[in-house]
């Protein structure tokens, strides 16, 4: 294995997710110069005080001259359109990678776009904060969490193995998935969870004055826990949620037949019903949250 060192780093796209990992890499001398690629250029000088950056340019094509290792952390439905203007710009042997959460519109046209000698790298690193913006990137986000890359039958061995030691270097652990199957888990693992905050948000919102305004007042810890990511960035769930319809379709499918049956156990006052649903949830989580706890007791 060859020991990791990225001379030319571009970063298309310098928020929480792009500005993170430079500012991972950088930390721990792996990388010899960052260029951020933003569209708008208060944000790349912004990036550039931060330290995250080392040049800038607001074209995408200018910015991946020469550059090794591109990263493309933009909102998942701009991904492809942004690949494909910079495409003819890659020099051969350049690895090109991704930080979409959905991977089903964005391998296979990236995979198509790059030219001879040059390869792409599904990723998906699921880390993050309710923040968004280079001044929210910090250096230990990736550490102990997980990335997801998605190879298909025409990546390139050694680019996934360079993506991969990318994300185990600044602290995450690195799995491979197929993209049909990647969608789905995250349409039900995170997709989903990010909808129910939302609507519950909105739900007590759209209450009757008087009692709204009761209902907020006495938010505890417990409703912060749980709406914490309904302040995620609106416009990034947006495109999420079109480019993940059918495998987010299906989990709300699911999901709202469960809630029908939990609404018809309330409605008959259910005891045994009730309990019987509480008590699976429990002990379903508590399971999960064991079995994920061995493996990191062992390391």
């Amino acid at each position: 294995m060859k020991s990791l060192f990225i001379q030319r780093l571009a970063i298309i796209g310098v928020g929480l997710i792009g500005g993170s990992l430079a500012r991972a890499l950088k930390e721990r001398d792996l990388v010899g110069e960052v260029v951020g690629v933003n569209r708008t250029r208060d944000s790349l000088a912004r990036a550039m005080e931060l330290g995250v950056i080392d040049h800038w340019t607001t074209s995408a094509a200018q910015g991946v001259r020469g550059a090794n290792l591109v990263v493309v952390a933009t909102p998942v439905v701009t991904i492809p359109r942004i690949v494909e203007d910079f495409a003819s710009a890659l020099e051969s042997g350049a690895v090109v990678t991704d930080a979409g959460s959905v991977k089903g519109t964005v391998v296979g046209p990236c995979e198509a776009m790059m030219p001879e000698g040059v390869h792409f790298v599904g990723g998906h690193p699921i880390a993050g904060t309710e923040f968004s913006g280079v001044e929210a990137s910090f250096a230990t986000l990736y550490e102990g969490s997980r990335t997801i890359l998605t190879p298909t039958e025409r990546t390139d061995p050694e680019a996934l193995e360079l993506v991969r030691q990318v994300w185990e270097a600044v602290g995450s652990r690195v799995e491979t998935m197929d993209v049909s199957t990647h969608d789905r888990v995250l349409a039900a693992t995170s997709h989903l969870p990010h909808l129910i905050a939302y609507n519950v948000v909105n739900t007590l919102s759209d209450l009757e004055d008087d009692i709204r305004a009761e209902v907020f007042r006495y938010a505890a810890g417990g409703f912060r826990d749980f709406t914490r990511i309904a302040s995620s960035d609106p416009a990034m769930w947006r495109d999420i949620c079109v480019a993940n319809r059918e495998s987010i379709l299906d989990i709300l499918h699911r999901f709202r037949d469960a809630l029908e049956v939990l609404t018809q156990r309330v409605q008959d006052g259910d005891r045994d019903g009730l309990y019987g649903t509480f008590a699976r949830s429990k002990r379903t989580r508590d399971g999960i949250l064991l079995s994920h706890k061995k493996p990191v007791e062992s390391e």
